[in-house]
C-alpha cells in the first residue's frame, strides 16, 4: 500500500506558504497606502503647528514690540515659498465723504510635493487644505462690529535678500524682521457719528476670506468672484487701520 503522507505534508506546505505570502502582500500593499497617508498628514499636522508658531512670533513683532524673531519649520518632500500679494482696502462713509486706507501683505505657503495639500499664511490668517477644498485654521486678529473696526495687519513681504522658496528634505528658518520704524497708522476714523465701511480684499483665495469675514455677526459680503470679495457693515462708531510691515527671509 503506497503512503501518501508525505505528499499530503508537501501540499499542505505549500498551501500554507502561499497563504502566508499572498497575506503578507495584501497586507503590505494595503497597509504601506495606510502608512503614507498617515505620514503625509502627521507632515501637514506639523506644519500647521510650525505655522501656529509663525503667527505668535509675529504677533510679538506687531504688537509687543519684538525686533525681530525666527521659527524653524521642518521640510520633509515640501516647499516653501512666497505667494501672490493679497490686499486689504477698509473704505468708509461719512455724510458724502469717502476715506480708505489700504494695507498688503506677500503670504508665506507651504506645498506638500506628496499630497494636493498647503497651508497658506496671510495677515495673521492660516488656511490649510487643497486649492478646492480649504479651512481657516487660525484667525486673523480683526474686531469688525458696529462699535468699532480695527484692522491690525501683520503685513509680510519678502526680504530682498531671501530666495523666493525652498523645497526638498531639511530645517529651514523662517526669520522676521521689523520693516520701518513701526506701525503705520493707514487709517483712523472717530469723529462724532456712524460710518458705513466696506472691506475689499483681493485674493487667490476670496472664497476663504468671504467665509472668513461673514463669520463676524455684523457683517455681509454681497460681492464676491474668483479674485476678489466686498464685505459691508453700517452704522460703525470708530475706525483704526494699522499696518506692521515685516521683512521676511527663508534660511537655511
Amino acid at each position: 500500500m503506497v503512503d501518501r503522507r508525505a505528499v499530503s505534508d508537501t501540499l499542505g506546505f505549500i498551501f500554507v506558504f502561499s497563504l502566508v505570502l499572498s497575506t503578507v502582500g495584501v497586507v503590505t500593499a494595503v497597509g504601506m497606502d495606510g502608512l503614507q497617508d498617515t505620514r503625509d498628514v502627521e507632515r501637514l499636522n506639523n506644519a500647521e503647528r510650525a505655522f501656529d508658531i509663525l503667527d505668535d512670533n509675529m504677533e510679538d513683532i506687531a504688537t509687543r514690540g519684538a525686533p525681530s524673531r525666527a521659527t524653524e519649520i521642518k521640510l520633509a518632500d515640501s516647499a516653501l515659498s512666497f505667494g501672490a500679494p493679497v490686499q486689504m482696502t477698509v473704505e468708509w462713509e461719512q455724510g458724502g465723504v469717502v476715506d480708505n486706507a489700504t494695507v498688503s501683505s506677500q503670504p508665506l505657503v507651504y506645498t506638500s510635493e506628496v499630497s494636493e495639500e498647503r497651508l497658506v499664511y496671510a495677515f495673521g490668517t492660516v488656511f490649510r487644505g487643497t486649492d478646492d477644498a480649504m479651512t481657516v485654521v487660525r484667525h486673523p486678529a480683526f474686531v469688525l462690529s458696529q462699535d468699532s473696526v480695527v484692522v491690525s495687519a501683520v503685513s509680510t513681504r519678502r526680504s530682498s535678500s531671501s530666495a523666493n522658496s525652498v523645497g526638498g528634505s531639511g530645517t529651514y528658518l523662517v526669520r522676521a524682521e521689523v520693516a520701518g520704524s513701526g506701525a503705520k497708522y493707514r487709517g483712523l476714523a472717530t469723529d462724532s457719528g456712524t460710518y458705513d465701511v466696506t472691506v475689499n480684499v483681493t485674493s487667490p483665495r476670496a472664497d476663504l476670506w468671504k467665509t472668513e469675514l461673514e463669520s463676524y455677526d455684523d457683517v455681509t459680503c454681497p460681492v464676491a468672484n474668483d479674485t476678489m470679495v466686498s464685505c459691508e457693515l453700517s452704522g460703525v462708531d470708530t475706525i483704526r487701520v494699522v499696518e506692521k510691515q515685516v521683512d521676511v527671509s527663508l534660511v537655511d
